[in-house]
């Protein structure tokens, strides 16, 4: 997807890759379905912040009108509730999924601590959610 950006860091299972960007921390997340592709992207959102143990879970639901929306709205409230909560998360797990692409429930894991960087949004900037034979990706564009 992001064939016109060189490939800065790529998770050696191939869940994301991060690519080169002006100022900003751009990311691909892939997935055999579109949750996975969901996890995968939020994990690659806290890879930003550092590690963290997993002692502590927040649950969330998230509606939205279609899967685009969706994805950034699940990373914005994971980085709203980081940002209030002063905890950095290092996993996240859907629970449900609506199949219309609707609406998820996830549950996010991680502890009370100061993030290692600073995120300030989850952007719609070049943001795109494909599906094709191989699976899921989702093209993410934080604002640092």
């Amino acid at each position: 997807m992001a064939e016109n950006y060189q490939v800065i860091f790529m998770a050696h299972d191939e869940k994301f890759r991060f690519f080169e960007h002006t100022a900003d921390i751009m990311f691909e997340a892939y997935g055999k379905s579109y949750p996975e592709a969901l996890e995968n992207a939020a994990h690659a959102m806290f890879s930003v912040f550092g590690s963290a143990k997993e002692t502590e879970k927040a649950a969330f639901i998230v509606s939205a009108h279609n899967i685009e929306e969706l994805a950034v709205q699940s990373l914005a409230d994971l980085l709203a509730y980081m940002d209030t909560n002063e905890m950095v998360f290092s996993r996240m797990k859907v629970v449900k999924y609506n199949e219309a692409g609707k609406s998820v429930e996830f549950e996010a894991y991680g502890e009370k601590k100061q993030p290692r960087d600073a995120v300030k949004a989850v952007t719609y900037h070049e943001m795109a959610v494909t599906h094709d034979k191989k699976g899921w990706t989702i093209r993410i564009i934080l604002d640092v």
